[in-house]
C-alpha cells in the first residue's frame, strides 16, 4: 500500500476525520504535516468573499426558525474570532496525532524544501490536502514520485474557484466533491473522481456546504484506493474546459439559496 501524508493545520476536522477514516478501513496514514505560518493578507477577491457570506449569514439568521437563529448566529460569531479563539474549538492536531500514534511534523508552510525532504524521506505517495493557508506551489509540484490530492467542493471542470458550490445550485448543476491531482493552476489538475452529495430538506448553502466537507474523507478514501488498485485513471483537463468562478455577491447568494430550496421541494413532490 502507498504511503499517505495528510497536508494540514494544527486544528480542524477534515485532517483528523481523514486519518480516522482511513484507520478504520485498514489504511494508515504515515504523517501529519502541520503548517504553522499565519497568513496575514488576503486578496480583494478573498475579501469580497468574506464580506458577501458575512451578509448572507445574517439574512439567513433573520429568516429561520429559532434553533436555526441560534446555530447560524454562533457560527457567525465564531468566524469573527480570533483565529487562535477558533482553534480552541477545533480538533487539535498535534493531540489527536499523539492518540492514533501518527507523527506530527511542522512546517512552517507546505510549498517548502523542508516540506519535500520529509516526503521524500517518509516515501510519500499521495498526500490529501485537508487545509493550508497557501496555494500549493513548487517544489512539491514537480516530485516524481508524490502527488497531492485535493477534494474541491463542485464538478470539475465546470466549476473551479471561490463560490464553486453555490454557483453549482444556480446553474442547478450536480453537487458534491471532485477529487483531484494539485497542479499549477487553481483546480486544473486531472481529475480523480467526482462524489455527488445530493440537497435534502432542511438544507441551506451553509448547512449543505458543511454535509460536502464531511465527505472529504470518504472522497480521500476512494481517491487513494482506486490509485493504488489501478481502478482509477486521472483525466486531464484544459483551462479552457470549465469556468473560473468569481466570488457571488451577496444578491446572487440569496438566488442561489433560492434555486436550493426550490430543488430541495422539487424533490420532496417526486413520487
Amino acid at each position: 500500500m502507498a504511503n499517505i501524508a495528510i497536508f494540514c493545520r494544527k486544528t480542524g476536522a477534515t485532517a483528523v476525520n481523514t486519518a480516522a477514516h482511513f484507520r478504520d478501513q485498514g489504511l494508515d496514514v504515515s504523517l501529519f504535516v502541520v503548517e504553522v505560518g499565519v497568513r496575514t493578507k488576503r486578496s480583494a477577491t478573498e475579501r469580497q468573499f468574506l464580506a458577501a457570506h458575512a451578509q448572507f449569514r445574517r439574512y439567513l439568521v433573520r429568516r429561520s426558525s429559532l434553533r436555526e437563529r441560534i446555530r447560524l448566529a454562533a457560527t457567525g460569531v465564531f468566524h469573527r474570532l480570533p483565529s487562535a479563539c477558533q482553534d480552541l474549538a477545533r480538533p487539535d492536531v498535534f493531540r489527536q496525532a499523539k492518540a492514533m500514534g501518527i507523527p506530527a511534523v511542522v512546517v512552517e508552510k507546505h510549498s517548502t524544501p523542508e516540506a519535500r525532504d520529509l516526503l521524500e524521506r517518509h516515501d510519500i505517495s499521495y498526500v490529501l490536502l485537508a487545509s493550508s493557508a497557501w496555494l500549493i506551489k513548487e517544489p512539491l509540484l514537480s516530485m516524481p514520485t508524490t502527488r497531492i490530492i485535493n477534494a474541491h467542493c463542485a464538478k470539475l471542470p465546470e466549476h473551479r474557484s471561490l463560490d464553486a458550490l453555490p454557483w453549482s445550485v444556480l446553474e442547478n448543476d450536480p453537487v458534491g466533491l471532485t477529487a483531484h491531482f494539485v497542479d499549477q493552476g487553481i483546480d486544473t489538475g486531472p481529475v480523480l473522481l467526482f462524489e455527488e452529495v445530493v440537497p435534502q430538506p432542511g438544507d441551506n448553502l451553509i448547512r449543505l456546504r458543511q454535509r460536502v466537507d464531511a465527505k472529504k474523507p470518504e472522497v480521500f478514501l476512494k481517491a487513494v484506493r482506486g490509485l493504488v488498485d489501478g481502478t482509477l485513471s486521472p483525466v486531464s483537463q484544459q483551462p479552457s474546459d470549465g469556468v473560473y468562478h468569481r466570488p457571488m455577491t451577496f444578491d446572487e447568494l440569496v438566488e442561489a439559496e433560492r434555486a436550493l430550496q426550490r430543488r430541495v421541494a422539487s424533490a420532496e413532490s417526486r413520487p
